[in-house]
């Protein structure tokens, strides 16, 4: 009998460490946005590595000190098919945003730098729909598998390798990286290949959205499979919010699909559902 409870004792103190992980992890959990606005002032920001090296997770930290999740991301370094160098700065990086918990602002920002200038950088944003749940990623190791698998505000999933961070399967795919003959990244070959909608936004060395995009020659292109993809400005979709700090926030008569909906149907013949 004692022998028994022994080896029950050891079996539980085998399972809390993993418990306690998840409870820890809270951006494993895939859950429903908390808020439909975000209504985030920019702060202080600190990112920490997880134990297992797969992602990071990053805060705003708040007047008070409170610190609030705002985004996981991780990193391909190189050297592999997506990355075809190695070196300082060299890298496409993934950011996966939930700011504020809410439903207006999230959305994936990948970063294209194909050598160490800082300028020739391409940054892309894209936000899926309809918004379902705020991202969320996991992590499945054993003897055969290293897999970063996040899920999209679609509920659809995207799987990474967990060491080199390659697109494995899933709906993004992705192309090497490439450079024109000046030295500048061209724009981030990841593609949705979902069924949802997704808008995109690229920039050369800047944010794509906000002040520097307050023109009406700044077009996102907005695409859902079996359409034409269509393009509107910059501006009727984000706007920088000067009482917040210059956070750049997604326009507030947007922050449910139901009028997005109603608004893509007028700008570009489909909608959302």
């Amino acid at each position: 009998m004692k022998i028994f409870k022994l080896i029950i004792l050891v079996n539980l103190l085998q399972i809390i460490p993993a418990f306690s992980q998840i409870l820890t992890d809270e951006e494993t959990i895939v859950r429903t946005p908390l808020t439909d606005s975000d209504e985030e002032s920019l702060n202080g920001l600190l990112c920490r590595t997880r134990d297992h090296m797969r992602w990071d997770v990053c805060y705003n930290v708040l007047p008070n000190n409170e610190e609030r999740m705002k985004s996981f991301k991780f990193q391909n370094a190189g050297e592999n098919k997506i990355v075809p160098k190695t070196g300082f700065g060299i890298s496409r990086d993934f950011e996966f945003m939930f700011e504020g918990f809410a439903r207006s602002d999230v959305g994936l920002l990948i970063w294209d730098a194909a050598d160490e200038v800082e300028s020739h950088a391409h940054l892309k944003i894209m936000m899926f729909f309809p918004r379902l749940v705020l991202p969320a990623v996991r992590y499945i190791s054993n003897d055969d598998v290293d897999q970063v698998i996040v899920t999209l505000p679609t509920k659809e999933e995207v799987v990474f390798d967990g060491k080199s961070k390659e697109i494995i399967s899933g709906v993004l795919t992705e192309g090497a990286q490439a450079q024109d003959d000046e030295g500048y990244t061209l724009n981030p070959a990841v593609d949705y290949k979902g069924s949802g909608v997704v808008i995109e936004a690229d920039a050369n060395g800047n944010y794509p959205v906000g002040i520097n995009s307050n023109n009406k020659s700044k077009l996102a292109t907005i695409k859902k499979m079996g359409h034409k993809d269509c393009s509107v400005p910059v501006k009727d979709l984000w706007y920088t919010d000067n009482n917040k700090g210059g956070n750049v926030l997604f326009n507030k008569k947007y922050v449910t699909d139901k009028p997005l909906d109603a608004y893509l149907k007028r700008k570009c013949h489909f909608g959302i559902f």
